[in-house]
């Protein structure tokens, strides 16, 4: 008998997964595929959006194979910011450019003078900003945009004929109103946007329509299967990782590190390293730090002096060289920082080397500065009124058992390894079974659904050496960015 499932599929900054769950929240069938970026020599970093596609496509049709399930709803998971301009014809106009990418600083300052009211709302990562990019260095390949589009409106758009987003992502665009949903005319104006080039607001978990027949062929699924609309990946794996009420913190070691928690009031009086806004569970608001550069950092380590290496070989290597890198400080703020202090023109820095030290030791050093950003933005959220009592890491990182145990040793926390650490697959699906009715509500799925795994439980002497390092860390990001408001 064919059984009926949930498919969540997570759109990531170097590659896409789709996850087949029963009711029950249990795997029936997985896949992945890698798309990489190009980064150019400015630093610009783009993504073809057909690779995007066929990536998207390959991973849902083996998952679906795998899993033998009638697929009754899907939904995607994605990364924000990043988009693509089609024409009148639907085709890309450009690559898609990814969410981190901050070439439209000029632009961002121009936003910030034209609408003064929203000064605090612009991001130079924001697609509005990249769009005034293209206009500006492009102006007669832009002239012949009809759509503007974000990856889950993208995928809506290719798969049922509606061009659909979520209120989580159209939030990176940096078009809405602070009430969060509706399009700012203003901003608009200033953009040179017209709201006929954006796609429809929802509510995650809201339906939107079943997939077109040609596209459930393509696809490997029934023209029955309901697409619902879905959330930002970082909340998706928030709920694919329980994170249902207040003192959980969710952290993400993916492309970035992106860490989530929630309150149950609206925040007033943020400062600017912490984002807030409207989480997917009703009367709830996230709150969220996260540094740019994290898995990102590893693989480019991995690619320029591990090249024949697994990121697995790499951790046995690591877990060789003692807590502290034997005096080896990194800091992994490759393309600039956000959390816990706004600051795009910071870079990475390895300090103390010596020769003693080898590649091993570099590469535990990234490690353990990442955890040193998840300590960091951990105080900035209590210092702030947040708790925070259990970390549930989740995402690409979550394979990796020395860097949980090194999280674990430098926050003097338990870190805790869901079953299904690919969260932001299940959160997708999550959203897909309250659309289709499977859950009356998401706290309910999320709760339900959310299996823990191991435990990694702080080593004292370990936890006490770090205590120095990270003091060290500290100072070091003192010293090179000038930052004064410590978390």
């Amino acid at each position: 008998m064919i059984k009926e499932a949930y498919l969540g599929l997570d759109i990531g900054g170097t590659g896409v997964k789709a996850g087949v769950f029963n009711q029950k929240g249990a795997l029936l069938g997985f896949s992945q595929r890698r798309v990489d970026p190009i980064v150019s020599a400015q630093g610009h970093a783009d993504i073809s959006i057909n690779l995007v596609y066929d990536a998207a496509r390959a991973s849902v049709r083996e998952a679906v194979a795998q899993s033998g399930a009638r697929i009754a709803a899907m939904a995607v998971s994605s990364q924000g910011e990043t988009f693509v301009s089609l024409d009148e014809n639907d085709q890309p106009l450009h690559a898609a450019i990814l969410w981190y990418d901050s070439r439209a600083q000029l632009e961002a300052d121009e936003l910030r003078r034209a609408v003064p009211l929203a000064a605090g709302r612009i991001n130079p990562i924001y697609t509005v900003c990249k769009i005034k990019w293209l206009q500006a260095h492009f102006p007669k390949v832009m002239r012949k945009a009809r759509r503007f589009l974000l990856l889950p409106d993208y995928f809506a758009y290719r798969l049922t004929g509606i061009p659909a987003i979520d209120v989580n992502t159209a939030l990176s665009t940096g078009l809405l109103t602070p009430d969060e949903d509706k399009y700012d005319p203003v901003i608009l104006k200033a953009g040179g946007i017209d709201l006929s080039q954006l796609s429809t607001i929802l509510i995650p978990g809201t339906p939107i329509g079943k997939v077109i027949r040609p596209m459930a062929e393509e696809w490997g699924l029934s023209p029955e299967t309901l697409l619902v609309a879905g959330t930002n990946d970082q909340y998706a794996g928030a709920l694919g990782a329980g994170n249902c009420r207040p003192g959980i913190l969710s952290e993400t070691s993916g492309t970035c590190l992106a860490m989530v928690t929630l309150a149950k009031e609206k925040p007033k009086g943020l400062p600017a390293g912490l984002l807030s806004g409207r989480f997917p569970i009703p009367h709830s608001w996230f709150i969220l730090a996260y540094s740019k550069t994290a898995g990102l950092v590893l693989d480019w380590f991995r690619r320029e002096f591990f090249s024949s290496a697994s990121l697995e070989d790499m951790e046995r290597l690591a877990s060789a060289i003692p807590p502290g890198s034997d005096g080896l400080l990194a800091l992994p703020c490759f393309d600039g920082a956000f959390s816990p202090v706004p600051n795009p023109l910071a870079r990475g820095a390895f300090y103390g080397l010596a020769l003693r030290h080898t590649k091993a030791h570099l590469f535990r050093a990234l490690l353990e500065s990442l955890a040193y950003s998840l300590r960091e933005n951990i105080e900035l959220m209590r210092g702030n009124g947040f708790p925070v009592d259990i970390i549930r890491s989740i995402g690409g990182g979550a394979k990796n058992s020395l860097w949980l145990q090194i999280k674990a040793d430098v926050t003097g926390m338990n870190v805790e390894k869901p079953v299904v650490f690919e969260a932001a697959v299940l959160g997708a699906a999550m959203l897909a079974a309250v659309g289709n009715g499977g859950f009356k509500s998401l706290a309910e799925s999320s709760a339900a659904l959310y299996q823990p795994g191991r435990v990694f439980v702080p080593d004292k002497n370990n936890a006490q050496k770090y205590q120095s390092f990270y003091e060290g860390y500290r100072r070091l990001k003192a010293q090179l960015y000038g930052e004064t408001n410590a978390p």
